[in-house]
């Protein structure tokens, strides 16, 4: 039988049919700018509905960024999506397509999307990083996807790494996503523009405002101001996922997001810092690896963490015995 997973975020809705083999069949997408206001709730119904035409449907499952109560189907707290909050989306979405809605953290579903068909696809135990304007994250271990007392479980992104680092979105001082995001990329390649103004990243910064995609392309060709902003990116990862590894004991690390698509020039630091930081047997196991789903991620693993009226996965358990 056959899911659909739909990928809510603040600039688009994203919904695919998808085969129990991880095929996509059919896709929709809406920019979500566009949904007038009080109309995303009805936007995301009908993208539902059209992308399931003609398609035999057991079920459907949104990934949504924010703090999720799996357990009720409920967004308590979404920062570009206030309209869905608080309410039971399964009932208010499954009356208007009449398919079972169930409703799953963004990163979490992008994990599950990781580890049922991508970077963790022949392992049990796998952490999933994705480095977009924040750090989103999800934990696998024992073929079980890790929510919490109450499904909040698994955010990596705000654990505290310098409490007298930069200001985070949250609130806190120094979390991960204060210092290794695509945000904070940002914000270190200005700084690192003005102590280097004639480096290739100085000299662009005083043009117009640096991309952290731009960091990436000048490091690339050979720019130490760049380089050096995206090995301070990596350090810090790698301080946050050696805590990881030794707390979870991970055969694979798969980052994601826009921000690993600079590959290792972030990813051989945080490999350093887990060689340094990380304790044996731990270290001596784990694959820090770049994520292979991309954008699809999310939309793949909702699908797969979509449950049927029995209250199965649609596509099928796990492959792991748990």
């Amino acid at each position: 039988m056959n899911a659909i997973g739909v990928d809510v975020g603040g600039t688009k809705i994203a919904a695919a049919v998808v085969s129990p083999e991880g095929e996509i069949l059919n896709e929709v997408r809406y920019p979500t700018q566009a949904v007038p206001p009080n109309r995303l709730v009805g936007t995301i119904a009908g993208a539902i509905t059209e992308v399931k035409d003609g398609f035999e449907v057991g079920g459907v499952c949104l990934a949504v960024p924010g703090l999720i109560m799996a357990s009720i189907n409920t967004v308590i707290f979404s920062p570009n999506l206030h309209e869905i909050e608080n309410i039971r989306l399964d009932e208010e979405i499954g009356g208007r397509t009449g398919v079972r809605v169930t409703v799953e953290n963004d990163a979490n579903a992008a994990a599950w999307g990781e580890f049922r068909y991508g970077a963790g696809k022949d392992v049990d135990h796998q952490i999933f990083i994705t480095l977009g304007t924040g750090v989103g994250g999800g934990v696998i271990t024992h073929g079980v996807l890790l929510r919490g007392a109450q499904g909040a479980g698994g955010e990596l992104g705000h654990v505290t790494l310098d409490p007298d680092g930069p200001v985070c979105g949250c609130g806190n001082h120094g979390c991960l996503e204060a210092l290794a995001s695509g945000t904070a990329i940002r914000r270190r390649a200005r700084e690192v523009a003005n102590d280097y103004p004639g480096s290739a990243l100085g000299r662009l910064a005083v043009e117009r405002q640096v991309l952290g995609e731009d960091v990436t392309e000048l490091a690339r060709e050979g720019d130490e101001a760049s380089i050096r902003v995206l090995k301070e990116t990596g350090r810090w990862l790698g301080i946050g996922v050696a805590g990881f590894v030794n707390v979870f004991n991970p055969e694979v690390v798969a980052v994601g997001g826009g921000a690993s698509r600079a590959g290792d020039l972030i990813l051989e630091p945080v490999r350093e810092e887990v060689r340094l930081r990380a304790r044996s047997p731990s270290r001596d196991l784990v694959e820090i690896k770049e994520a292979t789903l991309g954008p699809a991620s999310g939309v793949l693993g909702a699908a797969a963490l979509a449950r049927g009226e029995d209250g199965e996965y649609v596509l099928g358990p796990s492959r792991r015995v748990t």
